[in-house]
């Protein structure tokens, strides 16, 4: 990783408990524990590729302070592909929470026919495992994030199984709006038909859509604290996603909220890796 200390940096001046990537590469992960930030990792590339013979072109990571513990959680489905996903349980005292870091195929060339049944894989898998759930996702979608989100529209009505409403697990920003009217009639007077934020541009320079394509999603029974969804910083430091953090309290038996943090920061690695970036 030829620049790794802006990316870094911006990670590590939001104090996050826990960290959730995707699209890492070797060079990034070794960034990444070197930095000593994050005392504990788990990482898709200290796993065996599935028999599915997928080349891996970027995997997934999940961080944690030094009190965190993590654990092998629930095996991930095949059809959510190993290099896409990764799933672990984190303890801390007696709090355990499941934790999923993952990015979807994208809606071209051979991502077009896997999302289907990589949003169905995702949405059958979260239906199985214990909450807590903190799930950090790249999906690539929604096509249009709307404020209604009975009109979000999909590059495939699969993507409803796990972002649209009553699935799950919910969107952090869409239950903090909920608690902050002002704020989303605020967002709402710029950009009436959404996105609720911008999380990546989709289209040439000068001509682009904004898309909120990044989201951390949680189970019942998490309380949002705070979302941020940090763009213009993530860009200046090397991105073309946002970095979306999130503080989250998880019920009287915390000593303290908990943040949770998960970004998109793309960065040069081996002439094609990225420290954590769009597909």
């Amino acid at each position: 990783m030829p620049h790794p200390a802006d990316q870094l940096r911006l990670l590590a001046d939001q104090n996050s408990d826990i960290l959730l990537l995707q699209d890492v590469g070797p060079s990034a992960v070794n960034a990444v524990a070197d930095s000593h930030l994050w005392l504990n990792l788990a990482d898709t590339w200290s796993f065996p590729i599935s028999s599915q013979g997928v080349a891996r072109r970027g995997g997934c990571l999940i961080a944690v302070k030094g009190d965190w513990v993590l654990t092998p959680t629930l095996p991930t489905l095949d059809a959510l592909l190993s290099n896409r996903s990764l799933a672990v349980t984190a303890t801390h005292g007696g709090v355990a929470l499941t934790l999923l870091s993952c990015y979807a195929p994208t809606n071209t060339g051979p991502g077009r026919k896997q999302r289907p049944a990589y949003f169905a894989a995702l949405a059958a898998w979260l239906s199985t495992v214990p909450a807590p759930i903190v799930l950090g996702m790249d999906a690539n979608g929604p096509r249009v994030d709307h404020p209604d989100i009975e009109q979000s529209k999909w590059w495939a009505q699969e993507e409803a199984l796990v972002l649209g409403a009553g699935t799950p697990t919910e969107d952090v920003l869409r239950l903090w709006y909920a608690d902050h009217p002002a704020e989303l009639k605020r967002r709402l007077r710029y950009y009436p038909n959404g996105p609720l934020a911008d999380s990546y541009h989709r289209g040439r320079r000068g001509k682009y859509l904004r898309c909120r394509y990044d989201s951390i999603r949680v189970s019942l029974g998490i309380h949002v604290l705070d979302v941020r969804y940090l763009y213009e910083e993530a860009v200046q430091a090397g991105s073309d996603h946002a970095l979306v953090i999130t503080d989250i309290e998880l019920g009287r038996t915390a000593e303290r909220p908990q943040r949770y943090s998960w970004g998109t920061h793309k960065c040069a690695v081996d002439n094609s890796q990225k420290l954590c970036g769009a597909s």
